[in-house]
């Protein structure tokens, strides 16, 4: 019994001393989280830095709801966006490109809308941030 509480006390003591917000040769790295309350409506956001560039999972709410999940890999993000109920509302993608004047995220490739009842309403496609084509989705009449 004294083993599991001794496990789960270091384990605590580990998962808490892990610091947020660090920046290590002038890059950001590690877990951050960013707040801010803006007209009455507080925004949090919080996900992991490597070398200043977002990776794995960042998650976005408005008044403690989540509104937007982003998972990055290889310079691709996947996007969630979410209505005050939960219910997703978009998904799509975006990518990262280096140019001379810097870095710029795009969305790209085709980006997929939803209604509140979750069927799809719309279809639009991208390429480096311009819509190439857009498709309205009209509800079938039962």
């Amino acid at each position: 019994m004294n083993f599991k509480i001794l496990t789960l006390f270091s384990l605590l003591l580990l998962v808490s001393s892990c610091k947020i917000n660090q920046t290590l040769n002038h890059h950001r790295e590690g877990k951050w989280v960013y707040k801010d309350t803006v007209n009455g409506v507080l925004y949090k956001s919080k996900g992991r830095y490597k070398k200043s560039v977002e990776i794995k999972t960042w998650r976005y709410f408005e008044n403690r709801k989540l509104v937007k999940k982003e998972k990055y890999s290889n310079g691709i993000c996947h996007i969630k966006t979410f209505d005050h109920k939960g219910k997703i509302t978009a998904t799509g993608q975006s990518m990262m490109v280096e140019e001379q004047d810097g870095t710029h995220w795009y969305i790209i490739g085709e980006w997929t809308f939803f209604d509140e009842k979750g069927k799809i309403i719309g279809i639009r496609k991208y390429d480096k941030g311009v819509l190439i084509s857009e498709e309205e989705i009209k509800p079938n009449p039962l």
